[in-house]
């Protein structure tokens, strides 16, 4: 139990420090006037909201007679389990719910360095998870640290990459965002059809449907908000005009 709180808070540390570092002299943030404090106040309840989502859509995948007792819901250090995917929608949601009538808030920059300090804390919580997981023959702990790997593969990406290119003005706000929840969902699809396996690889459930719609409805921003489509036509043209010189 004690060391299932504590990959809870030095996640939570994680994410607060890293949504520190990215918004602390962001002249973005500081010309909308927003301050550290209403960000973090902002933050903790979007992790509270998120840890609760992470318990009722594990409920809801594996559900029990035990968890229709509150004490047993609600006695997560007790009784353990958190969906991922839940983290994510809850998150999500709560952002929506902060932001959606704050006309003023950035709320592009802010969806980045949400999901980048969210990011920064997926490799932990999967280490932490391994460690709690790793006498039970049941879970696939292969799965797990490719799962860890990938996320610090895709961290040092962002990092090296797309956080330089928002920071120059190369990526529009809230790009690293979108990219960040396109990558989950397929992260996470691929990892849920090799836990199928094979024969049930089209077997898709409600965790399924739910990355499937985060990813179709943040491909749509991703063109729209980059404007892909206008640019692979420029590309196109390009192309044709100088094949058309050879």
């Amino acid at each position: 139990m004690e060391f299932f709180i504590f990959v809870l808070l030095i996640c939570l540390l994680i994410f607060l420090f890293s949504l520190y570092l990215l918004a602390k002299d962001d002249f973005v943030l500081l010309r909308h006037d927003v301050s550290m404090e209403q960000i973090f106040d902002k933050a903790l309840t979007l992790a509270l909201f998120s840890l609760l989502t992470a318990r009722i859509l594990y409920v809801a995948l594996n559900p029990r007679p035990s968890f229709l007792n509150p004490l047993v819901f609600f006695g997560i250090p007790y009784f353990p389990g958190l969906s991922l995917t839940g983290a994510l929608v809850g998150a999500l949601f709560a952002f929506v719910l902060f932001y959606a009538k704050d006309s003023k808030a950035p709320k592009g920059r802010l969806l980045d360095f949400f999901s980048i300090s969210f990011l920064a804390t997926l490799p932990v919580g999967l280490l932490g998870y391994l460690f709690l997981s790793w006498a039970d023959n049941e879970v696939k702990h292969a799965h797990i640290i490719g799962l860890i790997v990938v996320y610090i593969i895709l961290f040092i990406v962002v990092l090296k990459f797309c956080l330089p290119a928002l920071l120059s003005g190369k990526l529009k706000d809230g790009t690293i965002g979108i990219i960040f929840l396109i990558s989950f969902s397929i992260i996470s699809l691929i990892e849920n059809a090799i836990d199928r396996g094979g024969k049930n690889l089209l077997n898709a459930g409600i965790e399924d449907f739910i990355l499937f719609l985060i990813f179709f409805v943040s491909l749509v921003f991703l063109f729209r908000q980059e404007k892909l489509i206008s640019r692979i036509k420029k590309l196109n043209l390009k192309t044709i005009v100088r094949l058309s010189k050879i």
